[in-house]
This record gives structure tokens, C-alpha cells and sequence, in this order.
């Protein structure tokens, strides 16, 4: 079912069990009402009917009847019963009459007693006269009041049968005014594909949620079309990447084949092939690195690893492979408590991703200073590592951690866009977060926080 049809439904649902329960209301309360009338008439005539019946002095039966005929209509199947006691089952049975419970109570009390029995109304009155109590029955059948309790059924069943005909038209106008632009979204978006990213939805004039989907939709559409094209360029430097080192080996291989060569040559032309295959061999290592980082690490792959020794064993991998840095190490906030600079995790893991974030530093600095610094709080151990380097642009900040993705001046500098998204990717896995601030021209400050091992 779709959501134009489910709107319909419950709305017509809603509105036709309000509908109902309204109607069953009216009806309960017009019936008592009705009965209530009715057993008051009841009533008024048995005290009449009493008077006549007892009090001849005062009304005997022929001015009774006169009144009776002259001033009250008579009642369909209405019937007077005079007692000087409860009536006797013999009585009851034969008249196919059921008293209510504690109906002796209610009458020694004084009070009179209404009851219906099938379509037959009573009204038992307890009567005084001359020191003497004496009981009244009158009997009749409410037929007015029925025919229209009927009328008013009819109606009322009538009505809701077309209310909710009436609401159901309404419902589907008023769910199709509000699925109407969700369908126009979802139009224009199946005609969005690779080849046109650049179309976006119009936007709504009226804020609300239909605006918001809009929104949301053009910006995820503004990411796709960046991770697209930030792919092509990837492709595109990639291929020219994995070209050149390609070019040389093959061109060196071919020219040391050309001809017979002293060993000296050899050497060379080998010596030139082994440079170019290590420059495919650290980009393919990577790439596939990227690739291994995955979303978390086996338990027994896990220990405790204390990041002040962390940053030292990085700072002797730099030394090895760049010798010409200017690292500074600076621990002068570190906790007297060894624990609060001890997390979770795995140590080539997170030696690999610091490794990458102080080599770029490193590089994008030109070797200038690099400062690596850490501290904790009473929740998290703090790396910090700032550089005088060339910064990044703060429009391309949000893409920094998307693969393969270089910033705009960076072009004179080797690299691929895959040491800090494999970077994240790590620390994360580690529950921890990397944040970046940076200003072009004026250097980058990367922190990242992990949880203190508790």
C-alpha cells in the first residue's frame, strides 16, 4: 500500500470511529430521554388512576374516565393494577412479569419502581391513603418512542455511511496535496544518473519537511557528484602515476636489451627499474592497506598500548625513512598516571595511521617543524600534531578525508589521497575522532582523542 492510500485509510478510519462513537452517544442519550419521558407519564397517570381508584370522594371512576378520555390519550396496550400488597407470583407468572432486584426495598422505602421488560414499560408507585399503603402498576409500550429511536437509527447509520463516503473523497484530495510533491521528487530523481549529477530538485517555496527532503536530497547529490569527480580525477592521476614509473621501466628494459652492454650499464639501468617499481610498490601497498583497514579489529589482535611509546616508535620510523625532518616531541603535560595515556587498540593499526599524519605534515611543510604533542583528560588521551606547512583551503576541508582526494595545491607534491582517509578509518575503528583545522599558507593542527582505557 502505498502512502497516499495509507493516508487515505487511517484518515478515513480515524474520522468514521469518531463518527461512530458520536452517533452511539447521541443514540444512548436520546434513548434515555425518550424513557425517561416516557416512565414520567407512567408515573403522572398511575397517581391519577390511584386517585380515582381510592379516593371516590374526591375522583371517582367516572370522572376519571372523562378526564382520561377528554385530556389523556391513551397509551398503546396500557393497563392499571391496584394492590394492597406485592403483587404474588401467581400474579407475576401469569402476567409474564420479572421484578427488578430489590424491588420490595425500593417500595417499603417510598420510592416508585421503573423497569422495562421487552418492549413493555412499568412503573410500580406506592400509594398512601387513610393510613393504608397500597400499590399501583401501570403497563404500556413506548410504539411513539420506538418508531423513533428507529427513525433516529436509520438516520444516524445513514449519515455516518455518507460521512465517511464524504471523507474518503476528502481524504484522498487531501493526501494527494501532500504526496503530490514527494511523487514530483521521486520523478526527477530517477532521471538523475552518472551522466547528469549536476540536475537538482527545485526548491519548495514553503518551508517544512518537503523543503528539508529537498535540501537533502541536492546535498547528497553535491557529495555524489564530488566523490564522482573527485574518482575521475583519481582515475586520471592514478593512471599517470602508475604511467611513468611504468614508461621508465619498460623504456630502461628495452634500451638494456638493445644491445650488449659493459656490467656498469646493467647496474644502472637495474638500479633505475628497482627506483620506479618501489614508487608502484608503496602505491599499491596503499591502496591495499585502504582497502585491509575494514571496520574493526579481532579482540586478540587487541592490547593495551601506552601512546607516549606509540609516538616515539613513529618518530623512529620518520627518522628512518626521512631523515631530513624537524620533529619535535613534546611531552610536558603528560599525567604522573601511565593510565591516563593508555587506551584499547591495536598497535600497528594505530602506528600506521599516526605514521601517515606526521608524514604528511612532514611533507606538506617541506620538513619544516613538526610539533607532535600529547595530554589527557580524565576521558580521553589527546595527540596533537601541528605543522607550519602549506595548509588547506577551507572550502576542500569537508573533502580531506575522502579516498583518493588531493586538495588544490598540493599538485607539486607526490602523493595518492589515501593515508588519511585510511587514517580515520583506523581511528575510528578505535572509537576515538581526528579533527582537522587548517589555514592556506599558514600550516594544519590535526587532534585526535581516544578513549583512556578504563
Amino acid at each position: 500500500m502505498n502512502i497516499r492510500n495509507k493516508i487515505t485509510t487511517l484518515f478515513t478510519l480515524l474520522t468514521g470511529v469518531i463518527i461512530l462513537m458520536l452517533s452511539v452517544f447521541i443514540y444512548h442519550f436520546s434513548k434515555r430521554s425518550i424513557d425517561r419521558e416516557f416512565f414520567h407519564r407512567l408515573t403522572v397517570r398511575g397517581g391519577i388512576a390511584a386517585q380515582a381508584h381510592y379516593e371516590e370522594g374526591i375522583l371517582g371512576p367516572v370522572v376519571y374516565n372523562e378526564i382520561r378520555q377528554k385530556h389523556l390519550q391513551r397509551l398503546p396496550d396500557e393497563k392499571e393494577y391496584f394492590f394492597d400488597k406485592i403483587p404474588d407470583s401467581l400474579f407475576l407468572s401469569s402476567h409474564h412479569i420479572t421484578l427488578p432486584p430489590n424491588f420490595e426495598e425500593q417500595l417499603n422505602a417510598g420510592k416508585t419502581v421503573q423497569f422495562i421488560q421487552g418492549l413493555t414499560y412499568y412503573s410500580v408507585i406506592p400509594y398512601k391513603y387513610s393510613g393504608k399503603r397500597y400499590i399501583v402498576m401501570m403497563s404500556a409500550r413506548n410504539d411513539y418512542g420506538e418508531e423513533g429511536l428507529r427513525d433516529m437509527r436509520q438516520n444516524l447509520i445513514l449519515g455516518i455511511i455518507l460521512a465517511v463516503i464524504i471523507v474518503f473523497v476528502v481524504g484522498m484530495l487531501f493526501s494527494a496535496e501532500i504526496v503530490n510533491p514527494i511523487s514530483n521528487i521521486i520523478q526527477r530523481v530517477k532521471r538523475i544518473s552518472v551522466t547528469n549529477l549536476d540536475m537538482r530538485l527545485p526548491e519548495q517555496p514553503i518551508k517544512g519537511e518537503i523543503s528539508d527532503l529537498t535540501q537533502t536530497f541536492n546535498d547528497m547529490l553535491d557529495r555524489l557528484e564530488t566523490s564522482f569527480e573527485t574518482q575521475r580525477n583519481f582515475v586520471n592521476k592514478l593512471s599517470h602515476e602508475l604511467r611513468t614509473p611504468l614508461t621508465a621501466i619498460l623504456g630502461e628494459a628495452e634500451l638494456a636489451l638493445s644491445k650488449e652492454r659493459d656490467p656498469g650499464e646493467y647496474r644502472a639501468a637495474l638500479a633505475v627499474i628497482a627506483r620506479e617499481a618501489d614508487q608502484l610498490h608503496h602505491l599499491t601497498t596503499s591502496l591495499l592497506e585502504l582497502a585491509q583497514a575494514g571496520n574493526s579489529v579481532k579482540e586478540e589482535f587487541m592490547g593495551s598500548i601506552r601512546l607516549d611509546e606509540l609516538i616515539l616508535s613513529v618518530k623512529k620510523i620518520i627518522d628512518f625513512t626521512d631523515p631530513g625532518n624537524h620533529i619535535q616531541i613534546n611531552f610536558e603535560s603528560l599525567p604522573e598516571d601511565t593510565e591516563y595515556i593508555t587506551i584499547f587498540g591495536n598497535q600497528n593499526l594505530l602506528k600506521l595511521a599516526l605514521t601517515n599524519v606526521v608524514q604528511n605534515a612532514c611533507k606538506y611543510s617541506n620538513n619544516d617543524k613538526v610539533t607532535i604533542s600529547l595530554h589527557a583528560t580524565d576521558s580521553q588521551c589527546i595527540v596533537v600534531v601541528e605543522d607550519r606547512g602549506i595548509g588547506i583551503p577551507e572550502k576542500e576541508l569537508r573533502y580531506i578525508f575522502d579516498p583518493f582526494f588531493r586538495a588544490s595545491n598540493t599538485s607539486a607534491y607526490k602523493g595518492y589521497g589515501v593515508g588519511l582517509p585510511l587514517a580515520q578509518k583506523i581511528i575510528r575503528i578505535h572509537r576515538g575522532e581526528i579533527r582537522f583545522t587548517s589555514m592556506e599558507g599558514a600550516g594544519t593542527r590535526v587532534e585526535m582523542r581516544f578513549p583512556i582505557r578504563s
